[in-house]
């Protein structure tokens, strides 16, 4: 199973469980060695799921740089203003 076909947060149980396996100290070397490497698979599988979520994100940031961000209070009173009804 690869990082694509599961998901980030099940990577990071199995790596848990693999940890726990390890740290109890009762597995045959060659099924420790087994665990180990299968938790190195999954910790690059999680590994390439974090970067390409970083990447993403840094995209919706550039993305978004260009656009004009007002704070709530002086939106309202922008709309307030401009769009409500006169009275008086």
């Amino acid at each position: 199973m690869t990082g694509s076909e599961t998901g980030f947060e099940q990577l990071l149980a199995e790596l848990e469980e693999i940890s726990d396996s390890l740290e109890r100290g009762d597995l045959p070397l060659d099924d420790a060695l087994g665990r180990f490497e299968l938790g190195i698979e999954r910790l690059r599988a999680a590994a390439a799921l974090l970067d390409a979520a970083h990447g993403r994100v840094e995209e919706l940031v550039e993305g978004a740089a260009g656009l004009m961000i007002q704070p709530l209070e002086t939106a309202e009173a922008d709309e307030g203003d401009s769009g409500g009804l006169a009275t008086g």
